[in-house]
């Protein structure tokens, strides 16, 4: 029979267990660590359905209840504090005493209640009350509020009282508005808040299931609260593996728990965690006799003073003797020095002495997690200030895990196998966005826009699979697209067509939202500044502190810049998505009369045709080649002596001026009584024709009647015999 129950009762310490410690699905505060004590309000349903079903007929939800009560003592830590308001007491808030000396005193205490009353409304209105006096001097707990009841509120039950709906719905709204205004408190005061309802549904009839449908959806929208049903033992037990696994932030998807590696050697029970822990639970959950602890070991440290308990809890006495009674112990092992938290690394838990098999089977290691992370959003460009978060931005969201109870510590992940272990995934407006882990700045990361829109919920969820599940709630406020603007500083802009380039400049000032753009962030966009017109005009632009300064520049020749009204399109995209401004401004460029209009520029062009036909004449011009062309002749007063005559050679060097200063004009050179021209082609001269002489000779003809009629060309090894009175001349010309 004790096995039959082993497993249900494991499972009620397991739930308390969970319901006590720090985390669950809380939104994000300012700073990382987790609270430093949690504040409880219990309400505790002692009343007579929890000892009886319909008919009289004994039931122990009264003994599994007060079994998990003094569990959850048990499990709290001494710097917390716990307010329980049984049905039976519905006015007295009952404190229990924490404190390691006191603690099993308490527990031993709980045990021995007693109550077989109604479900008063009151009792969980003066647990809202508890925590509404709390949370003004301890905004940094972390407050929680579990109702535990099998039945219906006896004001909300028309089925057994007579009251009208009015009442009822009366009694209703000033339960909900309480508990709202309790979750509104406790947001304004930053506080962490946590409700859970666990209703026992086993025995109640339809028509108080259709009740409690209604209080536990009201229960859900004025808290944002959890809530376990439990309709029978085998959904008292999923339920509980559910929601346990969701109050210690694990996944409860998960089929098996985070394992800290156990290993027994001898009286020694070895653990391993990758990540920091705030405690170590062990739950020995058996009728024989408990095990004992010796010492505990961080690391090859031992922690003296690093036990806490054991708690011994017990089922009460049970008058009908429905199932044998159950015992456990609880103990907790934790680091007293420094900031508490126990580092990751190897721990050691020392018995008296070696454990049997079905000692060790029976004992149950909880781990609970010092581990918190911190969201940062900012821009793609690395803008952390909120107020340039514009719909459109592109957003980069970045996750990073820490110590808890640590001034921001970060745990290093790069050692270890984050793809098997993590899951971490943000919801941003509805949409699921994975967060990749970067190993080199150590943190996950997932990139977004912004949507149109005011505000976004982004929640983050970062789950280690089978050990921690947390979700931190946060929201971004999107701020509307900046109105940008283009302000003239002048109404009108004109200026004559003769004076343009000296012009003063035209003037904008960029506004946004009405207000003069900074010249700061001018500077960042004026590259951005687009100017277009379809006139033909030159267009300068710079910028003056926070204003754009216009040129408009005359084209040269200056006839062809456009007169009359210039329209100018500007364009400027601002910084921030969404963000244009466009305006068309016009100038008025005044006409000038024609010879200032086609004058200045008429008569530059004729200097420069003039410069061009005289270059070409240069270029164009015939030169001799002086280097490969020469005359040799011979003189004599006798023409019979005139082959033997001594030969002169004499070349075609002309003055510089005339051979690369004059265009055109042939270069030409005069030797002895002939004058030549120089030829196009260089290997020939031309004999002009004012030197030549009927009698002239050339290539053994005589000219005559030929003579000045046109210039001869004259051709490599051709003679020219000159023949006058006592004066005989051969000239040939040689072209190498």
């Amino acid at each position: 029979m004790i096995a039959k129950y082993k497993h249900l009762v494991i499972m009620h310490v397991l739930v308390i267990f969970f319901f006590s410690i720090f985390a669950s699905i809380a939104e994000a505060k300012t700073h990382s660590t987790i609270p430093k004590n949690k504040i409880v309000a219990l309400v505790y349903d002692d009343s007579g359905s929890m000892w009886e079903q319909s008919g009289n007929v004994p039931i122990d939800n009264w003994k599994y209840a007060n079994y998990a009560l003094q569990s959850f003592v048990s499990l709290l830590e001494k710097q917390d504090q716990l307010r329980v308001v049984s049905m039976s007491s519905p006015t007295v808030p009952e404190p229990i005493e924490l404190d390691e000396r006191l603690r099993q005193h308490e527990i031993d205490q709980i045990r021995t209640w007693t109550g077989k009353r109604n479900t008063p409304l009151e009792s969980l209105q003066t647990a809202i009350n508890e925590l509404n006096k709390a949370v003004d001097s301890n905004k940094n707990s972390d407050f929680w509020l579990i109702v535990l009841t099998d039945g219906i509120f006896n004001e909300l039950n028309h089925l057994e009282q007579k009251l009208s709906a009015a009442q009822i719905e009366e009694n209703k709204n000033a339960l909900f508005t309480s508990l709202r205004g309790l979750k509104e408190k406790m947001d304004q005061n930053g506080a962490s808040f946590h409700s859970t309802l666990i209703p026992i549904e086993s025995y109640l009839s339809t028509e108080e299931l259709e009740i409690m449908a209604d209080f536990k959806r009201q229960w859900t929208e004025s808290s944002a609260g959890n809530v376990l049903v439990s309709n029978g033992e085998q959904d008292i037990i999923q339920r509980i593996n559910e929601v346990a696994a969701l109050m210690t932030n694990r996944d409860p998807s998960e089929e098996e728990k985070f394992d800290l590696h156990p290993v027994w050697d001898g009286n020694q029970l070895v653990l391993e965690s990758p990540f920091p822990l705030r405690r170590i639970t062990l739950i020995e959950q058996s009728a024989e006799e408990n095990a004992s602890f010796k010492e505990f070991y961080i690391n090859n440290q031992r922690i003296e003073q690093g036990m806490e308990g054991p708690y011994k809890v017990f089922t009460p006495d049970d008058p009908a003797k429905l199932h044998p009674p159950i015992q456990g112990t609880i103990t907790h092992f934790k680091n007293v020095n420094g900031d508490g938290v126990v580092d990751r690394g190897t721990y050691k838990i020392v018995f008296e002495k070696p454990l049997l098999e079905e000692q060790k089977e029976s004992i149950k290691i909880l781990a609970e997690p010092a581990i918190d992370f911190r969201v940062n959003l900012k821009k793609a460009t690395g803008e952390e200030n909120p107020e340039v978060f514009f719909a459109g931005s592109k957003m980069v969201l970045e996750t990073t895990l820490l110590k808890s109870e640590s001034n921001d510590e970060e745990i290093d992940l790069r050692a270890i196998d984050v793809k098997s272990l993590f899951e971490v995934e943000a919801e941003i407006d509805g949409e699921k966005l994975p967060l990749n882990y970067d190993s080199k700045v150590n943190k996950f990361i997932g990139d977004f826009t912004l949507p149109q829109k005011d505000k976004i919920p982004v929640n983050v969820k970062v789950n280690i699979k089978g050990f921690y599940q947390k979700v931190k709630e946060s929201g971004i406020q999107i701020n509307p697209t900046r109105k940008l603007s283009l302000v003239a500083n002048t109404d009108t802009w004109s200026e004559s067509l003769d004076k343009l380039n000296e012009a003063d400049p035209f003037v904008i000032t960029p506004m946004v939202n009405g207000e003069e753009m900074t010249s700061e962030e001018l500077k960042k966009v004026f590259k951005q500044l687009k100017i277009e017109t379809p006139s033909h005009i030159k267009i300068e632009k710079e910028q003056k502190g926070n204003q754009i300064l216009i040129y408009p520049k005359s084209l040269s020749p200056i006839f062809r810049t456009s007169v009359g009204d210039v329209p100018l399109h500007i364009t400027l995209t601002g910084q921030y998505p969404n963000e244009i401004a466009e305006e068309t401004f016009t100038l008025n460029i005044e006409d000038i009369s024609i010879f200032k209009k086609y004058g200045k520029d008429a008569i530059k062009a004729l200097i420069w045709l003039a410069i061009l036909v005289y270059i070409i004449g240069i270029i164009i011009k015939p030169r001799f080649d002086k280097n490969r062309i020469s005359l040799e002749y011979k003189q004599s007063r006798k023409r019979s002596r005139l082959r033997d005559a001594r030969g002169m050679t004499e070349n075609f060097y002309t003055n510089w001026v005339n051979r690369w200063l004059v265009p055109f004009l042939a270069e030409k050179k005069s030797i002895g009584d002939l004058t030549f021209k120089a030829d196009r082609k260089k290997d020939r001269v031309w004999l002009v024709k004012e030197s030549q002489d009927p009698n002239l000779i050339v290539r053994h003809e005589k000219l005559e009647g030929r003579s000045k009629k046109a210039d001869l060309q004259i051709y490599h090894n051709d003679e020219i015999q000159i023949e006058r009175s006592n004066d005989y001349s051969i000239y040939i010309f040689k072209s190498h």
